[in-house]
């Protein structure tokens, strides 16, 4: 009996159908070419399941969050690094997003050669199927181009005398254009939705690939489509925000188990999540560990908001704040835009993160003030802010625990994606702003956005980019919007946190005296990390590589900078 297995044979660094097994989070298919195989709607389906895979979950955070200047992991990290510019091409966490995305399309693209085979199935279920790899293949292609720029474009299984095993670099547009195509003549073949709480939820819909489409028209250029797939998206019957009439929960449980998709009925704005469920029992189960990440026990917290992540939001009345007339920490989340406390963790807030850093509190079970000294005790941050989005209080105590979706895909993303193409493409209207930006305000009891009425020394660009950043805050779109706006040089700055004048000595363990600040405008900030560099003539693409080239020098050149 032959054997085919799938994947990217990483000895000639080209799509080929070889055997990558620590990929794949869920079990595998194996001998899928047995003539016995591709018969039935099941054997579509089992091989359908492993596309979900590239989304990573929330290992997304890691490839997206880290390497930006929002949320970035504590310590050092390799993606850290590279979000930082100081890396050399032969990191190897660059190989495995080149390798994970390529077995991706390998998995794709030998679905595709199959799938007609299975004769004794409807037409209108393969093609649903068929669907579903033409829209994996696109997401793949769009995180490769998002990094690395011109990549191969294969569409064919490959074996070792394929002669594009050792393909050269095809131009991104070239790229775009053939993946945007795929999705626009097959995401009809998709479900309309995918309801909430339904036994199909996670998998994709026009819906998805609607949102796919504006995102990678957006991303490069081609305004007037993302506003015309945003607006085939708004058409949709099912899909809105999410909100129960409590403004200041509904943006905060979207990302927890009170409003998951996957189990509520009543979300209707997740459009495509990562779906765990740790119910299964010890052998099926699935989970992450994002809630304990963030409010460790007895260990730093992970993900960390920074002095950026702070001064992003609006005051509550819809005005830049301003730092230098905060004068204590919890003034800084007083009278600010609502979402800011259901993203980052306030003073006041229910907390399971172990003592916090208050030697005057006598109540663990509330958050009051940060704790910045790792002695084992509770949860240290290292910029003196924690994240609030995505944490579940009831699983901090557990090591990976967490079943709430990872959400990929939202309503959300639609308005904002609507917003900004609307605004690039130099047709931006106020009813453009109600029926999109407005809304989201309005879920959460925020002024609305007035064209006649931005924040004084502001204009509409920056401020349809802020509210995108409020609104997808710790969802991974930071990283690729900084390229994509051309912003690259704030990825070099320095990672800083709280003001050293907001914090009261009386009511720390720790001398403040002792840790290290930078003067940033005559104020002192907690230093994160220093040495940070940009090189917008080099940065705004990730290296190629250095595995890759080895095996397949028709990848070189490499991108500019990088040689």
């Amino acid at each position: 009996m032959k054997k085919i297995i799938y994947g990217l044979l990483i000895a000639t660094a080209a799509l080929m159908v070889g055997c990558n097994d620590d990929f794949l989070e869920r079990p595998q298919f194996d001998q899928i070419t047995d003539e016995n195989f591709w018969q039935n709607e099941a054997h579509l389906q089992s091989v359908a399941n492993t596309f979900t895979t590239c989304m990573q979950g929330a290992y997304w955070l890691n490839i997206t969050e880290i390497m930006a200047d929002f949320a970035p992991w504590a310590v050092t990290t390799a993606f850290r690094t590279i979000g930082g510019g100081n890396y050399a091409t032969n990191i190897g966490n660059l190989n495995s997003i080149w390798v994970r995305a390529y077995n991706g399309i390998g998995t794709a693209n030998y679905f595709l050669a199959n799938y007609n085979r299975a004769v004794n199935v409807k037409k209108e279920i393969r093609e649903r199927y068929a669907a579903e790899a033409y829209f994996y293949r696109a997401y793949n292609y769009w995180i490769l181009t998002n990094y690395f720029g011109d990549v191969p474009y294969i569409t064919e299984v490959q074996n070792v005398e394929s002669p594009d095993v050792y393909r050269g670099r095809d131009k991104r547009e070239v790229v775009i254009d053939n993946i945007t195509k795929d999705l626009e003549e097959h995401y009809k073949a998709l479900p309309e939705y995918i309801p909430a709480a339904s036994t199909e939820f996670g998998r994709v819909s026009q819906a998805a690939a609607l949102v796919l489409l504006s995102r990678i028209y957006l991303y490069n250029g081609r305004y007037a489509d993302a506003v015309d797939a945003c607006e085939r998206a708004m058409q949709n019957p099912y899909h809105e925000l999410y909100t129960t009439g409590k403004p200041n929960e509904d943006y905060y449980n979207l990302f927890t188990y009170t409003g998951r998709a996957s189990r509520v009925a009543a979300n209707k704005e997740t459009i495509l999540a990562y779906v765990y469920n740790y119910d299964l029992g010890e052998k099926a189960r699935t989970s992450h560990n994002v809630s304990r990440s963030n409010w460790v026990p007895g260990d730093y917290a992970r993900w960390v908001p920074t002095k950026k992540a702070i001064e992003l939001y609006l005051t509550a009345d819809g005005q830049i704040w301003d730092p230098k007339q905060c004068n204590s920490y919890e003034e800084i989340f007083q009278n600010r835009d609502p979402r800011m406390c259901q993203t980052i963790l306030a003073p006041g807030t229910p907390w399971t993160g172990g003592p916090d850093g208050d030697i005057t509190s006598t109540d663990k079970s509330i958050y009051r003030y940060p704790l910045l000294i790792n002695d084992k005790s509770g949860a240290m941050t290292y910029t003196g802010y924690y994240m609030r989005k995505y944490v579940e209080p009831s699983t901090v105590k557990y090591v990976s625990h967490d079943d709430n979706d990872i959400v990929m895909m939202r309503y959300a993303e639609v308005l904002l994606n609507y917003a900004e193409a609307k605004e690039l493409d130099g047709k931006l209207t106020q009813h453009d702003l109600d029926i999109s930006i407005n809304l989201l305000r309005q879920r959460v009891g925020m002024v609305p956005m007035e064209l006649g009425k931005l924040p004084a020394g502001s204009d509409i660009r920056t401020e349809i980019r802020r509210e995108r950043n409020v609104e997808l805050f710790y969802e991974g779109h930071r990283y690729f919007d900084i390229i994509r706006w051309k912003e690259g040089e704030t990825l070099g700055e320095d990672l800083v946190g709280v003001n050293r004048r907001w914090l009261d000595q009386s009511r720390l363990k720790v001398d403040l005296s002792k840790l290290v600040w930078v003067t940033i405008d005559g104020e002192q900030y907690l230093l994160l990390e220093t040495g940070r560099t940009f090189d917008p003539n080099k940065h705004y693409l990730l290296s190629i590589p250095f595995a890759q080239m080895q095996l397949n020098p028709n990848l070189k050149p490499n991108n500019p900078g990088w040689n």
